[in-house]
């Protein structure tokens, strides 16, 4: 059956839409630039891609964001996409930007830390730069134990958990550091979740499965991060699972990371979920001022600037528990007093940080914010809201919070999705009917209305 070119202009337009929803510059890259638009004609879309694998991968994950894309780009109301194998093209390289110079005073940056790291690892994250305090002792002792054998805590696998900017990456990764450095041979892999699943996909494709498999269950310490981003995927559980056992069973150290309790993973198996916790579960909580003093303190270590300890106390009474922030308002002021050649008092500390406070005044709100209040405002439990009931009287207030995620959040729509236990259809399914009620029901629009006040709020 012929069928006519596609615009390359059309395709762009919908490919721009596509990075848009996915909102994730790797993903993007690995899936979607790989596509070649072969026809459109009929409202059927249809796309090269390599191997059926691809096209299975891009039907369960993308296809409606594809669809949904081109539709928005042509002006139609139906587009259904289907798939031509034998289409091979390259990934495109990711674009590397270059960094900005450092200003000319170089007396104010930080000094150079020349540590030979782990695979993957910043040399900078070691045990001898993380700040210890009543919030993550606990975690860091842990840690510690791990490149301890003679320790009488014997911990496998190594579960920390926290919100996002309290020092789990850095605890990790210095684990990683500290094996590579007490011996060389050491055989040490560390990933975020994200590459961990990117490689695999990658030996799918290239047919080179063995030697992805053999990488992995031939390490002395296994660190992962952000595992959570395991769940709903159910072959790469499959391998992690055959892989954590044979770790395990030799003794070898695994490490994970993950911004809730296993147990809190929605679609992660349960048998996966029993292997993470039969070591140690542990969580590093919130930093208290004096913890963010004493992290403030241990950071401008790093530069020739040192400022007075009424400038670090306001950071740490006007910033929230994250060592990024944290980071981030140390390194203005180094900034602004190399390029003005100032002393950095308090009141001109004040003034520097002024907009920089009021962003973080503005409560980023999250995705388990919007599910707590959406459920206390229905009387429900949030496990109602991520559960696999479907009455009416859970459904819309499900769609509701769903909606509000994709509005107030800069989740992506298979973030959220995850969230509530669901694939991203579902999520799109959820925003387009609630956008059409809010637009047609005055009693839609006052709950919303609402909850959009409760939450602006929280």
């Amino acid at each position: 059956m012929p069928y006519d070119v596609i615009d390359e202009q059309v395709w762009i337009s919908a490919c721009k839409h596509i990075e848009n929803e996915i909102k994730d510059v790797e993903t993007f890259r690995r899936w979607i630039s790989t596509i070649i638009p072969v026809s459109f004609k009929g409202g059927i879309l249809m796309l090269g891609v390599a191997d059926d694998f691809t096209a299975g991968w891009l039907r369960v994950h993308f296809e409606d964001i594809i669809a949904n894309a081109f539709k928005s780009v042509v002006k139609l109301k139906i587009v259904k996409v289907k798939y031509e194998t034998g289409h091979l093209k390259e990934l495109p390289l990711l674009e590397v930007k270059q960094e900005k110079k450092a200003l000319p005073v170089k007396s104010h940056l930080p000094l150079k830390n020349d540590n030979h790291p782990a695979p993957n690892c910043n040399p900078k994250f070691t045990f001898g730069t993380f700040v210890v305090g009543p919030e993550n002792s606990l975690a860091y002792e842990a840690a510690m134990s791990i490149l301890q054998p003679e320790s009488s805590l014997s911990v496998n696998p190594l579960f920390i958990y926290s919100s996002p900017g309290l020092g789990k990456t850095h605890l990790i990764q210095a684990i990683a550091n500290e094996a590579m450095k007490k011996n060389r041979k050491h055989v040490v892999e560390y990933l975020r979740c994200e590459d961990f699943l990117n490689l695999y996909t990658d030996s799918i494709r290239g047919k080179d499965h063995h030697n992805f498999r053999d990488r992995f269950r031939k390490v002395d310490y296994l660190l992962i991060d952000d595992i959570q981003f395991l769940a709903g995927k159910t072959n790469l559980q499959e391998e992690f699972f055959n892989t954590f056992n044979k770790l395990h069973n030799e003794d070898k150290k695994i490490l994970l990371t993950s911004d809730k309790t296993p147990s809190e993973i929605n679609r992660m198996e349960q048998r996966l979920i029993s292997r993470f916790v039969s070591g140690l579960i542990v969580e590093i909580t919130p930093f208290s001022e004096e913890t963010k003093f004493a992290i403030l303190k241990k950071k401008q270590e790093d530069y020739l600037t040192k400022f007075d300890d009424k400038v670090l106390w306001f950071i740490a009474q006007n910033t929230r528990p994250d060592v990024r922030k944290l980071e981030g308002a140390l390194m203005r002021l180094s900034l602004y007093a190399s390029v003005k050649k100032v002393e950095m008092h308090l009141e001109v500390a004040q003034e520097v940080l002024k907009d920089y406070l009021a962003e973080m005044a503005a409560v980023r709100l999250t995705v388990e914010t919007i599910q707590k209040k959406v459920a206390e405002y229905f009387d429900l439990r949030v496990s109602d809201l991520t559960g696999s009931k479907r009455p009416a009287n859970i459904a819309m207030p499900r769609m509701i919070a769903m909606y509000l995620c994709r509005k107030m959040t800069d989740k992506s729509l298979f973030e959220i999705g995850e969230a509530f236990g669901r694939n991203h259809a579902t999520v799109i399914h959820a925003f387009n009917r609630i956008q059409d009620e809010f637009s047609a029901n005055e009693q839609m629009k006052r709950k919303i209305s609402q909850l959009e006040s409760k939450l602006q709020v929280a």
